[in-house]
């Protein structure tokens, strides 16, 4: 898998701000520098988050790559780094469906993203889940110093005070040998043992990627990155918040020049929530006889699929996802062309969504469309809830 042109840019748009910084040794400073040479000085204004930490961000489009480029961009971020610093990387994702995601692809040797990685780590390169960190299973000093040590976590289970949040800062005979090794924290965690998995990923002083980053601005979410000690923090995101030290900026143009988007989007508003039910019926089954003919003609497989974002549980007049199946069921469509995808209900699980003996035509999700979320047959997105935020909306269209 090469990068695409405009990813290649975003790459050498990373390497020339860590050139930079190697020669002044000031992150601010090389962020003023870089955006001077580009002659946009009034980009070069650095906002410092994270005291004492390089803390740049990529903005590109959904469906744009963020995950590969975050793979090509791992080591000239370590390059760029003392060579006797312990290459650990934290991976922080917004949701459990990403985490999922996320895990699956940098853990298995054939995809592209753990590929990249492989290659520019000589295959040492070992993926932890927040379980397998917790368990010490295969982590420990002596392989977290041989090795680029990716551990993908999400940021609900490091952020607050809840009862999964504590496991990172209770005490673990699991991680004991890392205390005796790495001796006391010079950034000691607020209530957390020297043995927590917290404590000792913070003394790793790790690189960390934080996808959708416009997520993880809230105060809480700034001491839950303060609190990783991190070495460098690279954000992703379509949709970055104002302070947000932006590197490298792609544009829905430069993906369709490269055709990494379905094209042409095209946008309806209906009257009432019956008139999006019945159009979005309507065009899937268009689109299928279009499809059927193609397929039966040598052409590819493609089953098009319509993702129906409901709305959540809480308003008398809401319609749930409970509400929108039977509606659907009571059109005609058959009940197996019907799944559900929310927080608490995954009727998708174990499905293979490409395959010819999969039936399901209709997706019915909540919030699983806020982050990516891999579904190469949807075709059509119907939303049924009010979206008033401007990044809910270009979020939201830019999963389709």
């Amino acid at each position: 898998m090469e990068l695409k042109t405009y990813q290649r840019q975003v790459i050498a748009d990373l390497n020339r701000y860590l050139e930079l910084l190697g020669e002044t040794k000031d992150y601010s400073a090389s962020f003023r520098l870089f955006w001077q040479e580009k002659g946009a000085p009034t980009l070069g204004i650095y906002q410092d988050v994270l005291p004492g930490v390089p803390n740049l961000c990529f903005k590109v489009p959904t469906g744009g790559g963020k995950t590969f480029l975050a793979c090509n961009a791992v080591r000239p971020v370590f390059d760029a780094l003392p060579f006797t610093k312990t290459k650990a990387m934290v991976w922080l994702v917004p949701s459990d469906a990403i985490l999922t995601q996320t895990v699956k692809a940098l853990k298995d040797p054939r995809h592209p993203y753990r590929q990249k990685i492989d290659v520019d780590f000589g295959g040492r390169v070992e993926v932890y889940t927040k379980q397998e960190l917790l368990n010490g299973q295969n982590f420990n000093p002596t392989a977290v110093t041989e090795q680029l040590s990716i551990m993908v976590l999400s940021y609900d289970s490091f952020r607050g005070r809840g009862k999964e949040v504590l496991k990172a800062y209770q005490e673990n005979s699991n991680l004991a040998a890392f205390a005796k090794v790495l001796g006391a924290p010079e950034n000691p965690i607020e209530k957390a043992d020297e043995t927590a998995l917290f404590q000792v990923i913070n003394q790793l002083n790790p690189l960390v990627v934080v996808d959708e980053s416009h997520h993880a601005r809230s105060e809480l979410s700034i001491e839950m990155l303060a609190n990783f000690n991190p070495c460098f923090v690279l954000d992703l995101t379509a949709t970055p918040k104002k302070r947000s030290n932006i590197i490298s900026y792609v544009d829905a143009v430069q993906l369709k020049a490269e055709h990494m988007v379905k094209l042409p989007v095209i946008v309806y508003n209906r009257d009432s929530q019956a008139e999006v039910l019945m159009d979005t019926v309507d065009l899937r089954d268009r689109l299928e006889e279009i499809a059927t003919a193609e397929y039966q003609n040598g052409g590819k497989y493609i089953r098009p699929i319509a993702l129906f974002q409901a709305q959540p549980k809480g308003k008398e007049d809401a319609t749930t996802f409970e509400k929108l199946r039977a509606e659907l069921v009571n059109t005609g469509i058959p009940a197996e062309y019907i799944a559900i995808r929310t927080a608490d209900v995954n009727e998708l699980k174990n499905a293979d969504l490409l395959s010819p003996d999969c039936p399901v035509r209709y997706i019915i999700t909540v919030n699983a469309l806020k982050e990516g979320w891999d579904c190469p047959f949807a075709y059509i997105l119907a939303s049924l809830a009010n979206k008033t935020s401007q990044v809910d909306v270009e979020q939201i269209l830019g999963r389709i």
